[in-house]
């Protein structure tokens, strides 16, 4: 089962300055690394596991404009917000260790700062691994300065290939404290 948030992380993840950095800067580091590696998303099936609030599948469905798009807390109420976001996904409450998905289903999964809060992160990678088709993207960000239930930068990005995942690009971002990462199944 996955770790929950309290009120003041659930607070700044769904503040209005998480979400203009989220879309002015790490998003855009993201889709930089997509382009670099030429990976075009728009038009495919996507997943933003961990959607929260939903802001960030809002930007995933503007900027790609996917054929398909699921996102998943495993927050009820934080689903219910991203529900009224009235956007063309379906949204629903799911656990990323448990991804309710068929396998080899999805083109690319986003997460945002998830897996650092799930105590079976490896467990999580795997279940990211199992829905994503071959040559599927994992991409997203997560911590690199804290060890936090366990989780650990150097021994997340091992344990992303000892899944399968072939690194792409990581870069540090928000002063080092985080990593953005494309990975490919």
């Amino acid at each position: 089962m996955s770790a929950e948030m309290g009120s003041v992380q659930i607070g700044v993840v769904n503040s209005r300055i998480r979400q203009l950095f989220q879309k002015y800067y790490e998003f855009r580091v993201l889709k930089g690394q997509l382009e670099r590696n030429n990976i075009d998303l728009a038009g495919q099936v996507i997943l933003d596991a961990g959607c929260g609030s939903g802001y960030s599948t809002e930007l995933i469905a503007q900027e790609f404009r996917p054929k398909e798009l699921y996102a998943f807390d495993i927050m009820p109420q934080q689903v219910r917000l991203a529900q009224q976001r009235g956007l063309t996904a379906q949204v629903f409450v799911g656990d990323i260790t448990n991804i309710h998905l068929d396998a080899d289903q999805i083109d690319a999964v986003f997460t945002f700062g998830v897996f650092h809060h799930v105590p079976e992160w490896l467990k999580a990678i795997q279940e990211t691994h199992r829905v994503l088709k071959p040559g599927g993207v994992l991409l997203g960000g997560e911590i690199n300065k804290e060890k936090t239930v366990g989780f650990e930068w150097p021994k997340f990005a091992l344990d992303l290939e000892k899944a399968g995942f072939s690194p792409i690009e990581s870069q540090k971002i928000y002063l080092g404290y985080f990593t953005s990462f494309v990975c490919r199944k």
